[in-house]
């Protein structure tokens, strides 16, 4: 859990706090099958007063291991994210249910920098943007080996509403 005291900070309007840490995934709650991240995640951010909330800015970097979602090899990238949060007082009414809060001047940010982090990855990971597949007939590499394989065919059953399309 990644913790912060903004006693000092709430004093003040616009006073802040920065950060930068280095940390392992388990303390952002980060397991394998969430993310699998390869060594550590670098964060830098800071805490800022802002009147009534406590805003929090932060840009997280690492490394992932992904599986292309069209040649299913695995590969390794760098993901980042920027995540920027606002954090009420418990006591503050009227806050819908997914508001983030804090309580005796302490603010956990954990939560909001595993979302962000998590919510970065791409649904489709690519190991490069020109890849080219696995062949639907055969299954080989197109980006290894040419085939040769009719990937045109048609399917019989829509073969008449094929035929429509040349009249």
């Amino acid at each position: 859990m990644i913790k912060f005291n903004v006693a000092d900070i709430k004093k003040k309007l616009m006073a802040e706090t920065s950060f930068q840490m280095d940390v392992q995934p388990g303390e952002l709650n980060i397991s394998s099958e969430d993310l699998p991240v390869i060594g550590k995640i670098s964060i830098e951010g800071n805490i800022e007063n802002a009147g009534d909330v406590l805003l929090m800015r932060a840009h997280l970097k690492t490394r992932v291991k992904r599986v292309c979602s069209r040649c299913l090899k695995e590969f390794e990238a760098q993901t980042e994210a920027e995540v920027e949060e606002r954090y009420f007082p418990a006591e503050t009414d009227g806050l819908s249910e997914d508001a983030l809060t804090y309580k005796f001047d302490v603010v956990d940010i954990t939560e909001a920098l595993r979302e962000g982090l998590i919510l970065t990855e791409p649904v489709q990971p690519l190991c490069k943007a020109s890849c080219k597949g696995l062949c639907p007939i055969c299954g080989a590499d197109r980006n290894v080996v040419d085939c040769h394989c009719n990937t045109r065919a048609i399917d019989p059953r829509l073969q008449k509403l094929a035929e429509l399309l040349h009249k």
